[in-house]
């Protein structure tokens, strides 16, 4: 089976967030590999290009970035090297997710949400159907999975590369648990 764990960095925590960053890895559910091997998706987008389709900032998301890393924050906002207009983005991010079953996300009213809106905004479908979306906190839950239990897998939180690979590691870990 095919996966896909997604994850957004917003500036707001509203179903109508502006985006800042996608993530996504693509794994499978038996086996967890190196983050180098598996098959990933980032795009840092144009904050312009979100606010003209009427995608939100809430201060007081913009309030929290102010007390991240400094290394995630710049990534998240600053950067500007390679970032793309949102309806770009999503297109590419439509390809590159090809024929995959399942999206995850951490929650069932945040990265799936936000990203359907902006599917929506831009004129587009998600490449996925309703009924593919998966949460990671239910199988957290689930397992009995706590955030020490995390600790060994080195990233930045905050980076949607890192937090979809943690993210991952941790589905991994319940899934086990749950055998």
């Amino acid at each position: 089976m095919k996966d896909v764990m997604l994850d957004i960095e917003t500036l707001s925590t509203s179903n109508n967030a502006l985006i800042l960053t996608i993530g996504a890895i693509k794994w499978n559910r038996g086996v967890i590999k190196k983050k180098h091997e598996l098959d990933k998706f980032y795009r840092r987008i144009n904050i312009n290009s979100c606010k003209k389709i009427g995608l939100e900032i809430n201060k007081d998301t913009l309030n929290w970035w102010e007390n991240q890393n400094e290394i995630v924050r710049y990534e998240a906002l600053e950067n500007n090297e390679n970032r793309i207009d949102i309806k770009q983005a999503l297109l590419e991010f439509i390809e590159w997710y090809g024929n995959s079953e399942n999206v995850w996300g951490n929650g069932d009213d945040f990265d799936c949400v936000i990203m359907t809106n902006a599917f929506e905004k831009c004129g587009l479908s998600p490449p996925w159907k309703f009924w593919e979306t998966r949460d990671v906190r239910t199988l957290y839950d689930l397992g009995n999975i706590k955030n020490y239990m995390l600790k060994k897998i080195e990233c930045n939180a905050h980076n949607a590369i890192d937090d979809c690979y943690k993210q991952i590691y941790g589905c991994k870990l319940a899934l086990n648990k749950l055998k």
